[in-house]
């Protein structure tokens, strides 16, 4: 096993430094974004596109291909900064600064979007920026002034306003040009349609005595908001703690520079972020040529330290049998960085009769609470026992196993009650190094087969196969509610660029509208449906139906209009 890096840093490649960034996590991989600065370059040649890099474990990293370059004829021609990201429906949908320099615009600064199925391949949604200071009537507006700002867009969802989302940016307001400060941005569902919210004043040079204030973002702990801005002063990091994310500069405590709560210089730290990763919180910054990750300890009241990240990491948990029966023989699979520093705990839940979540002792299954973990991936056999055991044999008992810290779990497994009693020969407890002849045969999944559609449409689920087709791409599907907002849309992958056409039907067969007809690139992408046939009337609320013809295949789905 490789001893990993004494500290969790990423370094950006040779000539370049790391500026703006964003953490997201993906199936038990962690992956950094950032702006890619090239001292060598001219200002005008660099920060063209997204660096990438993942890592197991936060120590090792990888550097991938770099995302989203700009567009040479789009809005974004000159630069892209400050990515954020958010999940939602299964998509990541990636909030960015793309600057234009084009006659009228003079590295003119807007935001837009992008969205991605695994987070290698993105795709921007929308050929405009859908965020921009004209929308802010408090904003100073300047496309032909280099020195207006509209930058660095966090996003979050709303804690007070389920289904709505909150864009924190950096701004210059009309009456102020010379500073920034904060604004906020509200959108009801829609990552692609945003009005105004208002400034946070209390970002304001008059109370902060910095004319610079950039890279928001924000993280709770125990009913408190932090709020970190990026300042000019010569200890950068500056934050503010409030009950309420867009309160009034009376509901915020400034507390000053970042350096002064720590105790030790941070004059080199800048654009932070954090990421909280089950019971653990996590604070980055930009540290000269690199991102430092360092864990929050929490002391009292408001107050906290940084500390080394730890070493050890899970990466996904699983069972070898989704289902099983009572005393049958599965395998709780760990798949791990660097066990030998493994020293947590794992705990299991069921939930009882009322569907409520409950803790279920370890002891009484038969599983290890600490596992011996000698190899990046074990395989722990159990002889799977229900609990409690007055559980009613017509009820199953679903159990998942996680990580005390709560950063890794499995998925829930179905235990069924069986009425012949036996125990296997190995017993609960040890482990196995995962090898190509398990003991656990995987149970396949089986996907009922839905009902056809009516007349000349196509079924469900079908798949036309062409000769000679492309590589597969994977199954589209229907969005509702999702980041583009509450109308439906259509999500689709393709494995390499081709042409993709996009129907709508109604029970009869007529067509309504049509959502695409054009080439894709490789990657992910998404067809909102605003409800409208191809007069522009509204369509009727009910059932529709979706013919996608996708390179080399076409599917058929069913699309649900109810407003």
């Amino acid at each position: 096993m490789t001893t990993p890096a004494c500290a969790a840093v990423f370094l950006a490649p040779v000539h370049y430094r790391p500026k703006d960034f964003t953490l997201v996590k993906k199936d038990g991989v962690y992956h950094l974004f950032y702006i890619r600065h090239n001292d060598l370059l001219p200002p005008w040649a660099t920060e063209v596109d997204f660096g990438h890099a993942t890592s197991p474990d936060l120590y090792r990293w990888t550097h991938q291909p770099e995302v989203l370059p700009i567009d040479p004829n789009g809005w974004d021609n000159a630069h892209v900064w400050a990515p954020h990201i958010v999940e939602s429906n299964g998509l990541y949908w990636m909030l960015y600064t793309g600057v234009t320099e084009r006659p009228g615009y003079r590295f003119t600064q807007r935001m837009g979007l992008a969205v991605s199925a695994d987070l290698y391949t993105w795709n921007r949604v929308t050929s405009t920026p859908v965020w921009t200071n004209a929308q802010a009537p408090w904003a100073w507006w300047a496309p032909n002034n280099a020195a207006m700002s509209c930058r660095d867009a966090f996003v979050m969802r709303d804690p007070a306003a389920p289904g709505q989302w909150l864009m924190y940016y950096t701004a210059s307001p009309a009456s102020d040009t010379l500073v920034t400060v904060v604004g906020v941005a509200r959108s009801m569902g829609d990552l692609s349609r945003w009005a105004d919210e208002k400034p946070l004043w209390i970002t304001h040079q008059s109370l902060t005595f910095n004319t610079l204030a950039e890279s928001p973002h924000l993280f709770q702990h125990n009913g408190r908001w932090y709020m970190f801005i990026t300042t000019s002063s010569g200890q950068p990091l500056t934050f503010y703690t409030s009950a309420n994310p867009v309160g009034d500069p009376a509901e915020w405590t400034y507390r000053g520079r970042l350096r002064n709560m720590l105790g030790y210089d941070t004059s080199n730290w800048g654009a932070s972020e954090a990421m909280s990763e089950g019971e653990l919180d996590y604070f980055a910054f930009v540290d000269d040529y690199g991102i430092d990750i360092k864990l929050i300890v929490w002391g009292a009241g408001e107050d906290f330290s940084l500390t080394d990240a730890p070493v050890f990491h899970m990466n996904a948990m699983s069972w070898t049998n989704p289902v099983a029966l009572e005393n049958q023989l599965v395998g709780l699979k760990l798949a791990n960085s660097n066990a030998w520093a493994f020293t947590g705990q794992l705990e299991a839940f069921t939930r009882n009769a009322a569907g409520k979540e409950i803790p279920a002792p370890m002891d009484s299954l038969g599983l290890p609470t600490r596992p011996v973990m000698n190899a990046d991936t074990v395989v722990i056999p159990w002889f799977t026992r229900r609990w409690p055991y007055s559980r009613p044999a017509s009820q199953p008992m679903p159990l998942r196993v996680a990580m005390a810290d709560g950063t890794a779990s499995t998925p829930w497994m179905q235990i069924h009650y069986n009425p012949i009693q036996r125990r296997g020969p190995l017993g609960p407890g040890g482990w196995l190094p995962e090898t190509g002849d398990s003991p656990f045969p995987p149970t396949p999944d089986v996907e009922p087969e839905p009902p056809p559609f009516p007349g000349d449409t196509l079924p469900s689920g079908h798949v036309e196969m062409l000769p000679n087709a492309p590589p597969a791409s994977a199954s589209p599907s229907v969005l509702r509610g999702s980041p583009l907002g509450d109308s439906p849309a259509i999500a689709f992958e393709l494995a390499v660029a081709g042409d993709v056409r996009a129907e709508v039907f109604d029970l009869q067969g007529r067509r309504v509208a049509l959502l695409a007809d054009r080439p894709f690139g490789p990657g992910a992408h998404v067809l909102p449906w605003d409800g409208r046939d191809a007069t522009g009337l509204k369509a009727a609320r009910g059932l529709y139906f979706v013919r996608l013809s996708l390179p080399g295949r076409t599917w058929g789905l069913r699309l649900l209009l109810d407003r």
